[in-house]
C-alpha cells in the first residue's frame, strides 16, 4: 500500500490560499463575484439614503400641511420651489383644482 499523506484539517483553507491556488477561470468568476457585490451594496446604500431622505421630505411637508396654514398661502410657498414627492402632488393638485375654477 502506499502512504498517502494526509493533510491537516484546516490547512491551506484559507481564503487567499484558495485563490491563489485556483484555476485563472475561478479566479476571474471570483473576481467578478466580487465586483457585482461591491456594485450591489453601493446600490443598496444609495437607495438607503435615498429613501431617508425622501422620508425627511415627507415629513417636512405633513408638519407643514397640518400645521394649520392655509392651503393658498402653502400652495404660493411650494409653486415657486422645485419640488418632490407629496410637495409636488399637493402643487399639481392645487393647479388642477384652480383650473376648475376658471
Amino acid at each position: 500500500m502506499e502512504n498517502i499523506a494526509l493533510a491537516e484539517p484546516g490547512a491551506h483553507l484559507s481564503i487567499w490560499a484558495l485563490f491563489t491556488q485556483a484555476g485563472w477561470v475561478v479566479k476571474l468568476v471570483m473576481i467578478g463575484l466580487l465586483c457585482a457585490s461591491i456594485w450591489t451594496w453601493a446600490i443598496i446604500v444609495d437607495k438607503l439614503v435615498a429613501y431617508g431622505r425622501m422620508r425627511l421630505a415627507l415629513n417636512r411637508f405633513e408638519q407643514v400641511f397640518w400645521s394649520g396654514q392655509s392651503l393658498e398661502e402653502l400652495y404660493r410657498t411650494l409653486a415657486d420651489r422645485k419640488t418632490s414627492g407629496m410637495g409636488a402632488i399637493f402643487v399639481a393638485a392645487m393647479r388642477e383644482w384652480k383650473k376648475s375654477f376658471e
